[in-house]
């Protein structure tokens, strides 16, 4: 195996640590269950890592928090939209100017406009998985029941990854220069 890919392997597992850390230490107690760090950990991922990285990183973070808080029913849907917030994160963020800069590759300006996008559409994605999610498991009364508390872990989300991205993005670019 080359050097490249064992560094992607590795930076896949750490961001499915900070992840499942970031979703099952960091937590605020809401009805339907609580508002956590790791879906801006999961568009983080996406922002920095290629796709299928990203998107296992995001599954297996957001299925093992699932599993050991005691959320099994969850764990198997979490995984699933865990994994299609990194895939729509990702795909408007490929080759993203700001990220770009952020990571020192580039000078150009702009890029910030997809990175709100980006978010935006991954919230979506959360909170209409966790909607589909919750009519399965339960009903649809409480899927609409449900869905305001979805949109604020959503908009935490996006908070978190705005805030984070920086660090990371930073922390990203040293792990790659190291040869």
């Amino acid at each position: 195996m080359n050097s490249a890919k064992i560094r992607k392997l590795v930076l896949a597992a750490f961001f499915a640590a900070v992840i499942f850390f970031g979703t099952f230490l960091i937590k605020i107690p809401i009805p339907n269950g609580y508002i956590h760090f790791g879906d801006g950990f999961i568009s983080i991922a996406a922002a920095l890592l290629p796709l299928p990285y990203a998107m296992a990183a995001a599954a297996v973070g957001g299925l093992l928090s699932d599993l050991i808080a005691g959320f099994a029913a969850y764990a198997p849907f979490t995984a699933a939209v865990k994994l299609l917030i990194a895939l729509v994160v990702g795909l408007i963020l490929r080759k993203n100017v700001f990220v770009g800069r952020l990571l020192g590759q580039t000078t150009e300006k702009g890029g910030f406009f997809p990175l709100i996008i980006a978010c935006l559409a991954g919230g979506a994605v959360n909170a209409g998985g966790y909607f589909i999610t919750d009519c399965i498991l339960y009903s649809f009364a409480a899927a609409i029941s449900a869905l305001p508390l979805n949109c604020l872990q959503s908009a935490f989300g996006i908070a978190v990854f705005f805030l984070f991205l920086p660090a990371f993005a930073k922390a990203f670019a040293r792990f790659h220069s190291e040869s």
